[in-house]
């Protein structure tokens, strides 16, 4: 309870900004997270966490932290549901999570975006995430504390500052999901032990649907530069070599270059040049030795690239375009694009990922 009050502490001064607004708090819920499940009949079981702030005069509250949840053969219908079973209005504009279970995101994740981008009153700076297993069983730990949408919008900012995952919003996901040239990678979050929350990478999405495919934190990491965004940190541990000499480095800046390449044969080739400037952050050596830099740029250059190979593979495998090669195809080859089913003809692209890394720092290493 004293940390639902620390919260609402810090909210209220901002829901106040300008003049006293005694109507927007009083008798208000306060949705912060959203969970949709698939149930077995194939109905849409949503939840949603929310602090419920009830008046008591004076200008004393009481605050409630809640979960309630509805069921119902489709999306339309379940804000009312969910309305008639919590105490007075609510105020669903700042939900900052949507957590999607992994069933029901298998069978398609546009009615649920859809929900909110047509709801004028709709937070479209959402965190959009996939769940493994049950997306309420997220949504429902920690009940007796901080809301846990707080938690999980909190390691997602964080993720994506370490360049783990996108910067994805319910108004971005939507635009991405009306090009047919890209497809979406979403956060990816999962249940681990003493029923803590963790990130556990990112989930690969085949037009709207979830195709069971994740890539780990690392790999994740990986693809993101292949798409060239890098945030203010990257921090990578690699095994190098036969002895597998563990070596971890920050990458500081780095340039990509993505051609795609269409022959005579309407073969399309997809080539991706990254190039990283890293600071090595630890690596295990005989410091009676000098360092060789030539040496280590090679070996992490050869792995990152080994890996890269593996990232591209694992994206053809899901059928998901996260690096909008359908894009550019439609863009520069307009003739080509309109005579190919490119869900059906993107599994036989080529990649050729090469990531060449400049070592400018060693830090304490030598």
């Amino acid at each position: 309870m004293r940390k639902i009050l620390l919260i609402i502490t810090c909210i209220i001064p901002i829901m106040l900004t300008g003049c006293w607004d005694q109507h927007y708090l009083v008798n208000r819920t306060l949705v912060n997270g959203i969970s949709f499940d698939i149930t077995e009949e194939g109905k849409i079981d949503a939840s949603v966490r929310a602090l419920n702030i009830q008046s008591k005069g004076g200008g004393q509250f009481d605050i409630y932290d809640e979960l309630v949840s509805a069921v119902r053969p489709t999306t339309s219908g379940l804000a009312l549901d969910v309305d008639s079973k919590i105490g007075g209005e609510i105020d669903a504009s700042k939900a900052f999570v949507v957590i999607i279970g992994e069933d029901l995101a298998k069978k398609g994740i546009h009615p649920i975006i859809e929900v909110f981008y047509r709801n004028m009153g709709s937070y479209l700076s959402s965190k959009i995430v996939i769940t493994k297993g049950k997306a309420k069983d997220i949504l429902s730990l920690e009940k007796e504390k901080s809301p846990i949408a707080f938690e999980i919008l909190r390691l997602l900012n964080g993720a994506e500052v370490d360049t783990v995952i996108p910067k994805e919003t319910t108004f971005t996901v939507w635009k991405k999901m009306l090009d047919y040239g890209e497809d979406i990678i979403l956060p990816y979050l999962e249940i681990v032990e003493s029923n803590k929350v963790e990130v556990a990478g990112v989930a690969l999405v085949d037009d709207d649907k979830y195709t069971g495919l994740t890539l780990s934190k690392e790999k994740s990491s990986i693809l993101l530069s292949l798409m060239d965004q890098l945030s203010k940190m990257n921090r990578l541990a690699l095994l190098l070599g036969p002895e597998k000499n563990a070596i971890s480095f920050t990458t500081k800046d780095l340039s990509r270059n993505l051609e795609v390449l269409v022959n005579q044969d309407n073969k399309i080739t997809c080539k991706i040049n990254v190039k990283m400037n890293i600071d090595v952050v630890s690596y295990p050596q005989d410091f009676r030795k000098g360092l060789d830099i030539k040496k280590l740029n090679k070996e992490i250059s050869d792995e990152l690239t080994k890996q890269a190979k593996e990232v591209t593979n694992t994206l053809l495998e899901a059928n998901c375009d996260a690096l909008g090669i359908g894009r550019r195809i439609s863009s520069f080859h307009p003739e080509l694009w309109k005579k190919i089913n490119w869900g059906e003809e993107y599994k036989n692209v080529q990649f050729e990922p090469n990531v060449k890394v400049n070592i400018i720092r060693t830090g304490n290493v030598f």
